[in-house]
Parts: C-alpha cells; structure tokens; sequence
C-alpha cells in the first residue's frame, strides 16, 4: 500500500454486490477501500469522509448514472480522480464521460486486475500532483497537470488522414462512410483503423473515440 504521506483513499461505486466484493479483494492489500452500491451515498461519503483520491464507477446504476455521478463529482472538487469501470461500452457513453463526467479513465470490464491497479496507481500520483500544485500556486486552483497537457504530444505520429478517420468516428461514422468521406477504399480505412489503435494503444473503436477525446485529438461537439 502507498504509504508515503499521500492520499490514497479510493472509492468504489457499483450497484453489483458481487463486484463490489471482487474489487475489495484484488485491491484491499494495495489501497484504502471504502465501497458503495448506491451513487446518491457515494456522494454523502465523499463529503463526510473524504478526502478521496479517486472514484472508481460503473455507469449503468439506479437513481444516477455514472456520468451523472463524476459530474457532480467533479463539481464538488475537479482534482478527484474519476475512474469509469463498465461492462456497457457504448461509443456515446464513452464520450459523455469524458466531457460531462471528465473521467481520470475509461475502461471495460473485464479488466484485469494488474491493469486496474496500475491505473488507480496512476490517478493517485495525479491526484496529489494536483493538491501539490493548488498548494504552490494557489490563485490557479484545479489546473489541470502539465503532464496531462502534453500526452497528445506522445500521439504525434498520427497522420493527417488517421486525425481524418478519427474524427468520422467520433461523429459514428461506419468504415463505408469514412470510406465515402474521405475518398478511400474500406480496405484502406481499415488499414488506418488499425495503425490508430496501435499508436493510441488501443483495441476498439469506443476506446479510440475516448481516448482522442481526452488527448485532445478530435472533439466531442462532432457527434451529431
């Protein structure tokens, strides 16, 4: 367990018991847990026992969904990490959490639990990054971090025509469709579809829409 002064304390939102048990199994000796089958509570807990450095939640939940829950989530306090973890990866959801929710991460279940550790790693680090940062400068509350501005930087290797075809997914274009707007053959979009998700690192068409969204490399507002 990080034990370095940090915060670390995760929270954990699922209407699934049976989940929920799982979670607290594979990240117990690794966090401090504290979970919630009820998102209406999950807000009362961050509130009342708080501070919480990331917020894992599925989306599909009664009373509130999970992009309804990180919004407010993010209204509270920006610099909570939000972590969606979701068996329902449906290409506008994934773009509503990345805009309305401002989600930390995307991910699908299943998820193995070395990748879901790694990740909740990476939102603690960047969630005391972001309280060490209010703290030095602190006329510039919730910033986000120099390291998020620049990971398009680490995805330059796209070419003009990869942004093209990017972006006629992001608007739920097929591979025929792209294929007519740009001028190419299916056989050609496919070949840029698979050097997209090789260069973002990838494996689907949602996640390629998501992560070029929170990258900055296409914009949600192309959705019609």
């Amino acid at each position: 367990m990080i034990s370095n002064g940090s915060h670390t304390k995760i929270l954990i939102v699922d209407d699934d018991d049976s989940f929920l048990s799982s979670m607290r199994r594979i990240m117990r000796s690794h966090f401090e847990i504290v979970t919630t089958t009820d998102p209406v509570q999950a807000l009362k807990i961050i509130e009342h026992h708080g501070p919480f450095a990331v917020v894992i939640s599925d989306f599909r939940m009664p009373f509130m969904n999970g992009i309804e829950l990180f919004s407010k989530i993010h209204s509270f306090d920006k610099n909570i990490q939000r972590i969606m973890l979701t068996g329902c990866a449906e290409l506008q959801m994934a773009i509503d959490a990345i805009n309305h929710g401002k989600i930390t991460a995307f991910l699908t279940k299943p998820t193995p639990a070395g990748s879901i550790r790694l990740v909740v790693h990476d939102a603690i680090r960047a969630y005391n990054e972001c309280i060490a940062e209010d703290k030095r400068n602190p006329e510039i509350q919730n910033e986000p971090l120099l390291e998020q501005r620049v990971f398009s930087e680490l995805y330059t290797p796209l070419t003009i025509k990869e942004k093209e075809v990017l972006s006629l997914l992001a608007k739920g274009f097929s591979n025929a469709e792209i294929a007519i707007q740009l001028h190419i053959t299916i056989g050609t979009v496919k070949t840029h579809l698979n050097n997209l998700f090789y260069k973002m690192d990838v494996n689907s068409r949602t996640k390629a829409v998501a992560k070029g969204i929170e990258l900055g490399l296409t914009k949600a507002s192309a959705v019609e």
